[in-house]
């Protein structure tokens, strides 16, 4: 689907610099971009993205997790988790907030554009 509209919620600069192209290039609109939990919540409130691309480890209080929990709770909206954690028990938490997928960096960006493709 073109122009789906995501939301990007990453801290390191340079990788959301680098999702936020790759993105753009296969048709996908990033409206924004979220540094924190908190703010991911916050840019979800106000701008209901279709799909939100969330790492775990985020600057602020609230991890990536916390924060899609809260996410789905409020809004249900699809979460695609992209994170440098593997271990089981990460895995085993962010399973708890039913993502539609959970990719280790370095991000895949053909697969996660089939992921995508196949739920919109």
């Amino acid at each position: 689907m073109k122009n789906l509209n995501v939301l990007l919620v990453e801290d390191e600069v340079i990788i959301a610099m680098l999702i936020r192209r790759e993105l753009k290039k296969i048709g996908y609109n990033v409206i924004d971009l979220a540094t924190s939990g908190e703010e991911a919540i916050q840019i979800t409130k106000e701008d209901r993205p279709d799909l939100i691309l969330m790492d775990i480890t985020l600057a602020g209080e609230m991890d990536g997790i916390t924060a899609a929990s809260e996410i789905k709770k409020n809004w249900d909206i699809p979460i695609i988790f992209v994170t440098g954690y593997q271990d089981r028990a990460t895995r085993e938490r962010a399973a708890l907030t039913n993502p539609l997928g959970y990719f280790v960096k370095p991000l895949q960006i053909d697969q996660l554009k089939s992921l995508i493709d196949s739920h919109f």
